[in-house]
């Protein structure tokens, strides 16, 4: 049954259980960048807890409530799962909510939110601590200077085995042997002289036609 179909209901912070095996941490940076976020825009996701009140999502939230004397909070209770099934959830959560992020991706959205918002909030608001801003607005031309590059190289990559394909398609078609000789017409005495010259240059080689011809030339 989907979260979706459970009414969000307010409790009192002191009702709620931390889950005292709960596999993911939640160091003090953390706690603060969720205070500052709640403090800010408000609750954006309720605390998830089973039917006695433990914790089965948001137990940096419960932590961020209490930091900010929060006396009641929204959560969802899953009265509907059995206590293997609430673990198993809370497993779940913290396995797909990973902390791998693309930081290009993130360094690119603090200048353009830095810009667009002029100082209606701090930065700091977003739950990054001053070392990380700092970081990420120092590197960002960097960062954007690689991408731009990352960009070039792929495109003159992709280009070359555009060539290599249309090369390839093309090279089985027939073309004028005045194409590739660059001169389409002889006299009589030179046509006789060329064709004494192959014939000498496909007995030598025992090959035929245009093939002994480049054989020879390749050769040379």
């Amino acid at each position: 049954m989907s979260e979706l179909n459970h009414a969000i209901e307010i409790v009192e912070v002191s009702w709620l259980k931390e889950y005292e095996a709960n596999a993911k941490k939640h160091p003090d940076h953390e706690i603060e960048g969720l205070s500052k976020s709640i403090q800010k825009f408000g609750w954006t996701a309720p605390i998830v807890v089973w039917k006695d009140g433990t914790i089965i999502a948001g137990h940096g939230r419960r932590k961020a409530a209490i930091k900010l004397g929060l006396k009641k909070v929204p959560v969802i209770v899953r009265r509907d799962l059995t206590k293997a099934q609430a673990d198993a959830l809370r497993l779940s959560d913290n396995r797909n909510h990973g902390v791998e992020y693309d930081q290009a991706a993130i360094q690119i959205e603090l200048q353009r939110l830095a810009e667009e918002l002029d100082g209606s909030f701090e930065m700091s608001d977003l739950g990054f601590t001053d070392k990380e801003l700092d970081f990420s607005l120092a590197n960002l031309d960097e960062i954007v200077t690689d991408l731009f590059i990352d960009d070039i190289s792929g495109a003159v990559e992709a280009q070359k085995e555009e060539n290599k394909i249309k090369v390839a398609a093309t090279d089985d078609t027939a073309a004028p042997v005045g194409d590739a000789l660059g001169f389409k017409r002889v006299t009589i005495e030179e046509s006789r002289k060329l064709k004494g010259l192959m014939a000498n240059i496909e007995q030598k080689t025992g090959k035929k036609g245009v093939e002994a011809l480049i054989y020879v030339l390749s050769a040379a």
